[in-house]
């Protein structure tokens, strides 16, 4: 009895060890709402401090796990080959991806015009909060904490969509969020109710199991799996639950835009692609190819992510052609750069087992690039929105004159949004359409070619605004702060154009 006493005790301390960049998160959130309470005046910046101190030890404890391997929290389901979480390369690198976006945040809130005279403690908690519901989204390998990360991300993101209260576009935006993530919530879980029913399990390799030992009716196995990616592409941003993104995205403060706009979508796909990894094998046209499902349906998870792929891109680029808002211009542009990333998915869900398929290095590299272009973008939107008030296209009228150096960040930024050389942006489109040709997508890398040409027109608007129209306004100052910052961004954006060659090696050792 002393014995299995002894070996209980030592497989849940072994659990909790491996939960320790979580509970730094959960830690963090008490101490900044509690920083409200007990400092003395408005001081923004206190905060903003303590939050990034909590952030960097989160990523100090998170480290460690680079060279982990494993489930943990197998005894909570007296399984301790079925965990609820697991440590591994694919999480810890996502993982460390949220810590960043949330690091690289922080400076924009400090200098957001609506945030300067306010206490920040409750803002930062919520995306310290967010980014720990995204970190249980990045390493479940349980329907029931993988639907628990999404709604603790979720409800953090809600409030902090409308945490200005005096601004009724971030109401409104934060009200068309909580419906929009109640609908997809429930239609999500829905389908998951549906796969526990089929199987009796929640862990994502019995179900894989069960459904190969026990037949299932093709029309069940088939509305669990729309339904279950319905939610799924809520937290990417992609066709079809795509709908909430623009006026979110408009409304809420621009310094969590940009948080959103990166590591909310970056959870998605962490997530997605982690469930594809457990529920596909590519290896025929079978809906669901829970390992080898005894029945075939008409189609596939690599042809349902492909078309969302195409929808996705080209609804968001069409869309984006008619913005006058920047920040609305850019939710198009992320909707659309989430069906470039899913090219990605559907080449990792149809090319399993073939050289060049199943290979998650060009998603993780373009998600890179991704980082800085986008947080770039929005970093400078920040900068000229507070310093002018405004964030239409026709605000940015002679930035080229009026702040050269943040005309000339945000240029490089959307030329490698729109993948042109020599930008990580290029580098990473690149190879997405090579995996594509390779795996045969054909069709689907042209279409992604033809969207490209099409978003040319929307990023080049905006830059010809800012070079070929005149302003009455006199010059912007930015700060050196700001400068700085911008120059974080930009650089790596030209160093991954290019000297690309190891970065690519680097983002292939990422994969399962």
């Amino acid at each position: 009895m002393g014995n299995d006493m002894s070996q209980v005790q030592d497989v849940i301390s072994r659990g909790v060890a491996g939960f320790v960049p979580e509970l730094i998160l959960c830690g963090l959130v008490c101490v900044l709402l509690l920083a409200d309470l007990f400092i003395r005046g408005v001081k923004p910046r206190t905060t903003a401090w303590i939050a990034t101190l909590g952030l960097l030890l989160a990523g100090i404890a998170l480290w460690p796990r680079l060279a982990a391997s494993g489930e943990i929290f197998g005894w909570m389901q007296g399984n301790a080959q079925q965990g609820l979480m697991v440590t591994d390369r694919f999480a810890w690198f996502f993982q460390m991806f949220f810590l960043a976006t949330a690091l690289a945040t922080l400076p924009m809130a400090v200098d957001h015009a609506a945030f300067r005279a306010r206490r920040m403690g409750e803002y930062h908690a919520l995306v310290v909060a967010a980014t720990l519901g995204m970190f249980l989204m990045a390493g479940a390998v349980n329907l029931l904490v993988a639907y628990l990360g999404i709604e603790f991300a979720s409800m953090a993101s809600y409030i902090a969509t409308a945490f200005d209260k005096r601004d009724r576009r971030g109401s409104e935006g934060g009200l068309k969020y909580v419906v929009y993530g109640s609908v997809a919530s429930g239609v999500m879980i829905y389908g998951l109710s549906l796969l526990y029913g089929m199987t009796g399990s929640l862990h994502y390799g019995a179900i894989a199991q069960q459904l190969q030992i026990h037949a299932a009716s093709d029309l069940g196995l088939v509305t669990a799996a729309l339904l279950v990616f319905g939610g799924f592409a809520y937290k990417m941003a992609a066709f079809p639950m795509h709908f909430w993104c623009p006026d979110v995205y408009e409304g809420a403060p621009t310094p969590f835009t940009a948080y959103l706009s990166v590591a909310s979508k970056a959870a998605g796909f962490a997530i997605f692609v982690r469930f594809i990894a457990a529920f596909t094998t590519g290896s025929g046209p079978s809906f669901v190819a829970f390992g080898t499902v005894p029945f075939e349906a008409s189609f596939g998870w690599p042809t349902l992510i492909a078309a969302a792929a195409a929808l996705s891109m080209t609804v968001g680029n069409l869309a984006a052609l008619w913005q006058t808002n920047v920040k609305r211009m850019l939710a198009y542009s992320s909707i659309a750069q989430a069906g470039y990333l899913l090219m990605a998915v559907a080449v990792y869900a149809a090319g399993q087992g073939r050289p060049s398929g199943g290979d998650l290095g060009p998603l993780i590299f373009y998600f890179v690039a991704y980082f800085f272009m986008n947080l770039g973008a929005f970093h400078v939107v920040s900068v000229v929105s507070s310093r002018t008030g405004a964030e239409h296209v026709e605000d940015f009228a002679g930035l080229g004159r009026r702040s050269p150096w943040m005309a000339f960040g945000l240029v490089v930024c959307l030329l490698s949004l729109l993948g042109m050389p020599p930008t990580g942006g290029f580098t990473g489109k690149l190879q997405l359409l090579q995996a594509a040709v390779e795996n045969h997508l054909v069709w689907l890398a042209v279409l992604a070619g033809i969207n490209t040409a099409i978003s040319a027109f929307y990023y080049f608007k905006l830059i010809r605004c800012m070079y070929l129209h005149d302003s009455q306004a006199g010059l912007l100052n930015a700060g050196t702060t700001n400068g700085v910052i911008l120059a974080v961004f930009v650089v790596p954006i030209l160093v991954l154009g290019l000297a690309f060659s190891p970065f690519i090696e680097f983002s292939r050792s990422f994969g399962f």
